[in-house]
């Protein structure tokens, strides 16, 4: 039979190598966590990035001088004052 000093050290090693198992598969879940962090932050950043692209693009687009360029290069031209009728509602 073991003496209880072999059985303690065989206990403490046994304690010493689940604790490091166990650090280790804490850190790699945590550098796998940090990578997935930084993708989706280089992944934000470039969305952003576009977004932003896109809106300036809409202002552009949007732009009143920009709209009365391309309709004059339409032939459009604006409607007389007289085609409109200026109508009143009583409530």
């Amino acid at each position: 039979m073991k003496s209880p000093g072999k059985r303690f050290i065989l206990i403490a090693v046994v304690g010493v190598v689940v604790f490091s198992v166990a650090q280790l598969i804490v850190r790699n879940f945590y550098i796998m966590a940090s990578v997935e962090l930084a993708t989706a932050s280089v992944e934000k950043d470039s969305l952003r990035s576009t977004r932003q692209a896109q809106l300036s693009r809409i202002a552009v687009l949007e732009a009143p001088g920009r709209l009365t360029d391309i309709g004059q290069e339409l032939g459009l031209e604006p409607l007389p004052l007289e085609s409109f009728l200026l109508l009143e509602v009583d409530q």
